[in-house]
């Protein structure tokens, strides 16, 4: 539904990805039922080529903003359907890996075209060609031998977004890359490439990074709340409130509606931007010396880099707040996929539990977890480096995004 205040804001039902099933006679039932899908386009997704097919206006524009077009030629891989309005189902995503197809019932989410959808099944067809999935940021950074791909790895809630960002405001020379999903060939070093054009991103980055605000404010926006008495983070239960709900209680700080704003990017944890790669501000220094902020450019856009690090985030109180990583240690912690459920990735009910994502990829289905363990000890033979890094507190004392910022540039940085 069209926000009637914000009119870039588009407010969705549900609000994040409804479960994943697989087909049982769903797929071809509900199109059965379906007069017309009037909006149609073809993504290529690192060399697979997915169609939308849908009656949703909203999805449809955000698939051709958040995609390369594929070109004209050639069949598709596979086909993905998003359908509104079908009476008698609960928002789902039923999945049939025999026949490419993936269909979306009841559900304007965007995310569910995009991830479970989109880049669920090019998982799926890129594994067969040899392409390997890691759902993580990826920023190029600049060394002595050219450019490092820098992989963050990362459950929602641990900083991924924050980190990422970090690197490409600091950083005069990065190269923005991914914040989300990409591919890794083996040419026959590890090459990943990027899987968006414009990102799909949280807007929960503006809380930190207040330069965000003004960057988002005519963009395409989705769930984006715009009424304090709506604000996601509230709660009677303090262990379910947000932090800037409870900081505003606290008297720490202002809420900003009562600032005179008419919306809030970091009121509830999923909301999204569209957003272009070129738009990332950078620190620079200007003709008189004088440091200021510069949106990146399209000239540091890059869809392709070397993998070199790969960054393992955690958010606890009893990691260190750096440590290399052996590969087997790397394996095992990607496998078990542990994470605390934090707003933003599950439930209310089910925040402050504990939930499990192999190699913290929720995108694909189903996992062939045995391959994907072969393709991250091939990254390793080929030597790339794998770090653990907290987010979280060590020895009772908070780990700051700073802090863990300028670990990762040790890291990274001859």
């Amino acid at each position: 539904m069209r926000d009637s205040r914000v009119k870039n804001n588009y407010f969705t039902f549900p609000d994040r990805r409804p479960p994943k099933v697989r087909d049982k006679g769903e797929i071809d039932e509900i199109l059965r039922r379906v007069q017309e899908l009037p909006y149609e386009a073809v993504a290529d997704i690192c060399g697979a080529k997915i169609m939308l097919k849908t009656n949703s206006l909203h999805v449809y524009e955000y698939w051709n903003l958040n995609w390369f077009p594929a070109s004209g030629e050639g069949d598709v891989d596979g086909i993905i359907y998003d359908v509104y309005g079908v009476e008698g189902y609960e928002p789902l995503i039923f999945y049939n890996f025999d026949k490419c197809k993936t269909l979306i019932v009841n559900c304007e989410y965007y995310g569910a075209a995009k991830s479970a959808g989109a880049l669920g099944l090019a998982t799926r067809i890129l594994e067969g060609r040899g392409g390997y999935a890691i759902h993580g940021a990826c920023v190029a950074v600049p060394n002595s031998s050219g450019y490092a791909g820098v992989i963050i790895v990362a459950p929602t809630g641990t900083g991924k977004t924050s980190q990422f960002h970090e690197l490409i405001y600091n950083i005069g020379g990065a190269k923005v890359h991914s914040d989300d999903y990409v591919f890794v060939f083996f040419e026959p070093k590890p090459i990943a490439y990027a899987t968006e054009n414009w990102l799909y991103m949280r807007t929960e980055i503006a809380i930190n990074h207040p330069t965000f605000i003004k960057l988002f404010h005519d963009l395409p926006l989705e769930n984006v709340v715009i009424e304090k008495s709506k604000c996601a983070q509230m709660s009677d239960d303090p262990l379910k409130m947000g932090e800037c709900y409870k900081a505003v209680l606290n008297g720490e700080r202002k809420c900003v509606f009562d600032l005179g704003c008419d919306r809030c990017y970091w009121s509830y944890a999923n909301s999204r931007v569209m957003f272009p790669r070129g738009k990332f501000p950078t620190l620079v220094k200007d003709s008189n010396g004088e440091l200021v902020e510069r949106e990146k450019g399209k000239e540091n856009v890059i869809n392709s880099c070397e993998v070199k690090y790969i960054l393992l985030l955690t958010r606890d109180d009893s990691s260190k707040p750096v440590r290399l990583l052996e590969i087997d240690e790397a394996i095992k912690i990607l496998r078990e996929g542990r994470f605390i459920i934090r707003p933003g990735s599950g439930p209310p009910e089910k925040w402050g539990q504990y939930g499990f994502e192999p190699f913290y990829n929720p995108y694909p289905p189903e996992h062939n977890m045995k391959v994907e363990e072969e393709f991250f000890r091939s990254l390793y033979k080929a030597g790339v480096k794998f770090y653990l890094l907290n987010t979280g507190t060590y020895e009772c004392k908070k780990i700051t995004i700073h802090q863990t910022h300028m670990y990762i540039r040790h890291i990274v940085e001859d």
